[in-house]
């Protein structure tokens, strides 16, 4: 049995998924590729994670490597890890207890 083969894109024509109608049901706005199997994988992500096509006029075209590190350089920061966190919590922690001691030596600390 054939299946329709589909590209969904963001509001600036980013290719963002591509699928098979035999996994996922098409929007009314998802773009039409071709039919074929059941499967419909392209490579459409990059190593960091970045969508590296854009439909223009019909045609999947490579988004230029400017174009890609500008994007990566406007990202937001990752999150910080919980484990980084507990780092934090833990220097916080430190920092008042060696002001602590730091007072009840009269200002003499040797570590």
């Amino acid at each position: 049995m054939n299946h329709k083969h589909y590209y969904r894109l963001n509001e600036d024509g980013v290719v963002i998924l591509a699928f098979s109608d035999a996994f996922q049901q098409p929007e009314s706005s998802d773009y039409y590729v071709e039919d074929g199997g059941r499967h419909f994988n392209p490579l459409i992500i990059n190593g960091r994670g970045q969508y590296i096509y854009r439909l223009v006029s019909g045609e999947m075209i490579e988004r230029s490597t400017t174009e890609l590190d500008e994007e990566w350089d406007d990202r937001l920061p990752s999150p910080r890890t919980p484990i980084e966190l507990l780092q934090d919590q833990i220097d916080a922690q430190q920092a008042v207890i060696d002001a602590l001691l730091l007072d009840a030596l009269g200002g003499a600390l040797d570590v």
